[in-house]
């Protein structure tokens, strides 16, 4: 288990030297403001993550009700990701919270358009996940299940506005229940940290933020949730096309010796524990997949 903060220029500027001696493990920073331009911390707060070898992801809060808008969004997180030099495999979180805005979209145009700004995201080798409230799971705002392979951070604030300090660690009693493993949970938006004057975002995650547990074998390597292991690329297309979100990958099969087969992936991850838990949510809804650690060859 890992604490960490999530943090905007909602804060002002950060002493990211305080807030590394207060043992901060992760920070996932603003990306992108409603406006299209940089949070005005954006800048700052990596360059202190950097100094200081914090682990950093970033997320972008949408305001998206068309595929276009989600895509446009999208395309501006990873030209500042580009700009900064932030390596693939950086995380995204695709924060869907809006209640204004999003919640009045309908479950199945909301889903679609999460799906447009995923595959932005991961075509240009970052990776996705969703930031959500409680009670956007609990009102079903969209199709969790069509995201069973992206990361879940969820929100649930159990202590209501009261002041909880960093050096304090949450009730675990009350981590929020989804059906599913959590990649992490904020806990507090009233969280008290050394470096940053007033409220601060409080988190806790549960896998490595900085995504270094059994990943890939060699360089470019990903594992997978295969659905079809073939010969032939119109095959895989074939089986893809019965489950939206599918892949083709033309890829070598690490695991078993490197043979080059097409393959239809219902989940591209980074590590085999993501792969695995993506192979029993699927097998609960009567898809059967086998996991394999690959390298995309087209």
């Amino acid at each position: 288990m890992w604490k960490g903060i999530d943090v905007s220029d909602n804060q002002g500027a950060v002493d990211w030297s305080q807030i590394a001696a207060a043992g901060v493990q992760f920070a996932i920073l603003r990306s992108v403001r409603r406006s299209g331009k940089t949070d005005y911390q954006f800048a700052a707060n990596l360059a202190g993550c950097r100094k200081y070898n914090i682990p950093a992801a970033v997320y972008k809060y949408t305001y998206a009700v068309t595929e276009a808008q989600a895509q446009e969004e999208a395309r501006q997180v990873v030209a500042l990701l580009q700009q900064y030099d932030l390596a693939a495999g950086t995380m995204v979180w695709w924060d869907v919270e809006d209640r204004d805005i999003l919640q009045p979209i309908g479950r199945a145009k909301l889903t679609a358009l999460i799906q447009a700004a995923r595959t932005v995201i991961e075509a240009a080798g970052y990776r996705f996940g969703i930031y959500a409230g409680l009670y956007v799971y609990q009102e079903r705002w969209f199709d969790f299940d069509r995201f069973a392979a992206a990361p879940l951070w969820v929100a649930r604030y159990y202590n209501g506005y009261n002041v909880m300090q960093f050096s304090a660690d949450p009730d675990q009693s009350k981590k929020p229940e989804v059906g599913r493993a959590l990649w992490g949970w904020q806990y507090t938006s009233t969280g008290r940290v050394p470096g940053i004057n007033g409220n601060a975002d409080l988190d806790i995650c549960y896998q490595d933020p900085a995504g270094t547990e059994e990943t890939g074998t060699e360089p470019g390597a990903i594992w997978c949730l295969s659905i079809a292991d073939v010969w032939a690329e119109s095959i895989a297309k074939a089986a893809a096309a019965a489950y939206p979100g599918c892949l083709v990958h033309k890829a070598a099969v690490l695991d078993v010796g490197g043979i080059e087969i097409w393959i239809a992936s219902i989940a591209d991850v980074w590590t085999q524990a993501q792969a695995e838990e993506v192979q029993h949510q699927f097998a609960a809804l009567g898809v059967a997949g086998v996991v394999h650690n690959i390298r995309v060859l087209k």
